[in-house]
């Protein structure tokens, strides 16, 4: 094992015991598996990159202190798998960057800002009946009747630009084709802040997909923006890139894009009438899966399954 993950290791033990968390909680509050995070702790393996860059985060100054740092780093929102490849990250870095040098009086997206107060506090996660109310306000806001169809694609917030890979000027052919082509299936959309302020943004769009994917995604980065999500952390470690990952904030993101796209009163209101998802599905133009997820978050699958029950004499 190189020294340098000695002494990630090394910091990492030490502030987790300081601070009296389980390897269970630490993982929790990191974004690494249980199993995983043991193995590293014991020796067995070697962390990588997404979780070094998740570790080194969590250490803060610690991390500083036992010599770890970032050899490069960028705050975007992005949706991806959430063991995303170092060639995929790093292909998304140079459209960030790409995207901020073709806007006028953006900021450097590879400058290491001091981190807030905010960006330092955890996440909060929203109830279920909070997001049910801000995707309907939002539906509400575009004219767009719970029962109708939204199309995703054509909303607009002030101060934010979309573009699709073709439309970054500057990014390399090798890049362009490989985040449509074999780096397709890991990413979905990416949100690039282009001042400081984060009022300024652009969001890229993975068009390789579906239609209905690109609808929930793009929907997933505008909620990010509007709910002022903290910036994931993408950084370059030794010869590789990896990046943070926030499963509250991705899971409320996602959650009220889907929540956006299939208002619950009206997903009630078919699965009671005895649609099916794909029916569902046809009428609101997500994919079936989704209205799936959002039978399943309503409580709704026993009803759709037509599970009936009752008490044994």
């Amino acid at each position: 094992m190189k020294t340098d993950k000695q002494a990630l290791i090394k910091a990492l033990k030490k502030k987790r015991e300081s601070e009296g968390l389980s390897i269970r909680a630490l993982s929790e509050r990191v974004g690494i598996s249980f199993s995983s995070l043991a193995r590293i702790e014991r020796g067995e393996g070697e962390p990588d990159n997404n979780s070094t860059i998740r570790i080194i985060e969590w250490l803060g100054p610690d991390a500083q202190d036992a010599g770890l740092t970032f050899d490069s780093v960028a705050l975007v929102h992005f949706r991806a798998a959430k063991n995303v490849q170092s060639k995929t990250v790093h292909c998304l870095l140079q459209a960030a960057q790409q995207l901020v040098r073709n806007n006028s009086n953006a900021f450097p997206v590879s400058e290491d800002f001091a981190e807030t107060d905010s960006e330092l506090a955890g996440s909060v996660a929203l109830s279920k009946s909070e997001m049910e109310e801000m995707a309907n306000g939002l539906r509400d806001d575009l004219e767009v009747a719970l029962d109708a169809p939204l199309d995703a694609l054509n909303i607009r917030i002030d101060g934010v630009d979309v573009y699709t890979v073709s439309d970054v000027h500057g990014l390399g052919a090798e890049c362009a084709k490989f985040l449509l082509g074999a780096g397709g299936r890991e990413w979905s959309a990416m949100s690039v802040p282009l001042d400081i302020t984060e009022d300024r943004w652009a969001i890229l769009r993975n068009d390789s997909h579906t239609p209905e994917r690109q609808k929930v995604t793009y929907l997933e980065e505008c909620w990010h923006i509007l709910l002022g999500h903290k910036l994931t952390r993408i950084a370059k470690v030794a010869d590789a890139f990896g990046r943070t990952y926030d499963s509250t904030e991705e899971h409320d993101a996602f959650y009220l894009a889907s929540a956006t796209m299939l208002p619950e009163v009206e997903v009630r209101s078919q699965v009671t009438a005895g649609k099916s998802a794909a029916e569902i599905a046809a009428w609101f133009g997500t994919s079936p899966e989704l209205v799936e997820y959002r039978i399943k978050r309503l409580g709704l699958w026993r009803i759709y399954k037509n599970k009936g029950v009752e008490l044994s004499d």
